[in-house]
């Protein structure tokens, strides 16, 4: 599973996807935070970064407040990843617009899943009837309409919304869950093979 980073069109896309995903923002550039159970994925963006920008990537290990290990890293500053913040956080807060959304490719709509994606399930009889796809959004609910007509409207794709106390987040059932899986497959990192592998049952439904 190679990813493609030789044009400027590519490298944004996966830069907004990891930006969209779980990064912060740290002045005008941004640092990325995965749990370090997630090690092979982090180190998997490392080498990608390090081919966008043509500069090593720091990484440094510690402990959040409630205690669980978390691995860092921390680009260094280019021009693209300066003007990506700067569209991303209006005003210093993070405001997911439709201009932004427009700069994804395939590529980093894959890394925003391998971030906040997730499935699961549901039994009849002991077996597995249906699956649903969330995508792991949390925020207002004019952001996710956005999100929402961005996908139908570029890709085809149909997700829902699913309100989750205050914020809401994407939500996508079985017929639609399979093409959108299908979509994402060939650019999702080994490590991460669990958020889009399916039940068998699942995938004999129609």
């Amino acid at each position: 599973m190679d990813y493609n980073v030789s044009s400027k069109v590519e490298q944004r896309g996966i830069l907004v996807g990891m930006l969209l995903g779980d990064s912060t923002r740290r002045e005008q550039n941004f640092f990325i935070h995965h749990s370090s159970k997630q090690e092979k994925y982090i180190f998997f963006k490392k080498e990608l970064l390090e081919q966008i920008t043509g500069k090593p990537v720091n990484i440094r290990r510690r402990q959040n407040p409630r205690g669980y290990n978390q691995i860092y890293l921390e680009p260094k500053l280019i021009p693209l990843t300066r003007v990506l913040v700067k569209k991303l956080y209006k005003a210093g807060t993070k405001k997911i617009t439709r201009e932004f959304l427009n700069l994804l490719t395939p590529q980093g709509i894959a890394v925003w899943f391998m971030d906040d994606g997730s499935k699961s399930y549901k039994k009849r009889e002991g077996k597995v009837c249906s699956m649903t796809l969330n995508l792991n959004t949390y925020t207002s609910k004019e952001e996710n309409e956005t999100i929402v007509t961005y996908f139908q409207q570029v890709w085809g794709f149909k997700w829902g919304l699913s309100k989750e106390k205050t914020n809401y987040r994407l939500r996508m059932g079985t017929r639609e869950g399979k093409r959108f899986i299908s979509f994402i497959s060939p650019y999702i990192h080994e490590s991460m093979l669990y958020k889009v592998q399916t039940s068998l049952n699942v995938m004999a439904t129609t």
